[in-house]
């Protein structure tokens, strides 16, 4: 089983002191300048999910890149789905023999891996339900995390 922050132990209400890392570095939840590199699809969800996650007291200059991994993981599927969205999951191919079989459109596949990297990416942040519903509120955090989560999602309605 993976090591869990203190600060996510505190949250859980699950923090004993028996099991406390006094050596854990603690950092102040920051948000982090979004990265140019990244699309204008990643720019935005970085910055709608860097203003939750502060929301949430989670994000702290140490989780930039792994946010920034979500976001670029976010867009890149955002774009295959809308590929395959317009084009469909198949693509018709000659064979040698000159036979047209349906093959899978590469895209289906590129929107399949982006997608598990930001589940698991989303897990880590506290972003799903699941793995929110591990996590108590801390008194100052935003007291609508889900509307926003939901927001995101629904493309920033």
């Amino acid at each position: 089983m993976k090591r869990l922050p203190t600060e996510l132990k505190k949250q859980r209400g699950t923090l004993r002191k028996d099991r406390l890392n006094e050596s854990e570095p603690k950092l102040p939840s920051v948000i982090p300048p979004i990265p140019t590199w990244l699309s204008e699809d990643g720019q935005k969800a970085f910055s709608e999910l860097s203003n939750l996650l502060h929301d949430m007291s989670v994000l702290t200059q140490a989780d930039e890149l792994a946010l920034t991994l979500l976001c670029d993981a976010y867009s890149e599927y955002k774009n295959a789905k809308e590929i395959v969205n317009q084009l469909g999951a198949t693509v018709e191919i000659m064979s040698r023999e000159g036979n047209s079989k349906p093959t899978i459109r590469p895209e289906v596949q590129i929107a399949n891996q982006a997608f598990v990297r930001v589940f698991q990416l989303l897990k880590e942040f506290g972003l799903t339900p699941s793995s929110r519903a591990k996590v108590n509120a801390i008194e100052n955090a935003s007291s609508t995390p889900d509307v926003k989560i939901e927001n995101f999602f629904n493309g920033g309605e």
